[in-house]
């Protein structure tokens, strides 16, 4: 079965009724959600969209950095949930498709949306023709796969039809995103983050959660442990220079950060 955007509505529905934090996903995206201020640079005064706001963390942060949020998600649940966390003055969530918003913003911003969109550069094109303001910019986060996770999961995709979710339609890449911006006629900045994850010890802990989830799902028998054995007791310690991160578009973290603004 095909999955699409619509199918999954149910899905998170049900992620969010469930503890999303605690049961679905493998880390709080603290490091993810910091870069993608990082990107943004200065935030005050931002009219900003977030689309797939979730429980509403990332939102909240923006406006701390002094933006105004309007922050929706599809998900009912995941609306309750925000309201019930954040009673904040310059935010706003809702429970509304991004395609019913009618006004323009400063800045458009998707954490960990895009693959989850059934035609990611329609999605890219839609919010620039109809919700950005002309010197406004999109900020977008999705998982990247030029790192050892990712190529385990490609791997195992590609060659035993093992999908690394059930909720990913996408595995969108540096060179999808250049192909979208450049047929937008749009500039693209990038970085990665969440190194560790791609590469080091939160890439265990990941795997060893995932894959046995990954292979129940399609009844494949598990056999993922001598993997992940090999894995960690060769990988080591994965460092990097943080401050050579933030200099440089590296492209190896478990997570890319795309910038997308008007020429």
């Amino acid at each position: 079965m095909t999955i699409t955007n619509a199918k999954l509505h149910d899905k998170y529905n049900q992620v969010y009724k469930d503890g999303a934090y605690e049961k679905f996903f493998s880390f709080l995206p603290y490091e993810e959600s910091n870069t993608i201020i990082y990107m943004g640079g200065n935030w005050e005064g931002k009219n900003v969209l977030e689309i797939g706001c979730g429980e509403g963390d990332l939102a909240a942060l923006m406006a701390y950095h002094g933006a105004t949020v309007t922050a929706i998600d599809f998900s009912e649940e995941a609306i309750e949930l925000a309201n019930k966390k954040f009673n904040l003055p310059n935010v706003i969530f809702q429970c509304v498709d991004y395609r019913k918003i009618q006004n323009k913003y400063d800045r458009i911003v998707m954490q960990g949306v895009l693959e989850h969109m059934d035609h990611p550069y329609e999605t890219l094109k839609y919010i620039k023709d109809h919700l950005l303001a002309v010197d406004g910019d999109i900020i977008s986060s999705s998982p990247s796969f030029l790192n050892i996770r990712g190529i385990i999961w490609m791997t195992l995709q590609l060659l035993f039809d093992v999908p690394m979710s059930l909720t990913d339609i996408h595995q969108l890449t540096i060179k999808d995103l250049k192909e979208y911006t450049e047929k937008l006629d749009m500039k693209l900045n990038y970085v990665s983050c969440e190194h560790d994850w791609g590469n080091g010890g939160k890439l265990i802990e990941d795997l060893r959660k995932r894959i046995p989830k990954a292979l129940s799902d399609i009844r494949m028998s598990n056999k993922s442990e001598k993997l992940i054995e090999w894995l960690e007791k060769n990988l080591g310690d994965f460092d990097y220079n943080e401050e050579f991160l933030f200099k440089k578009p590296i492209n190896a973290g478990a997570v890319m950060i795309y910038k997308l603004k008007n020429k």
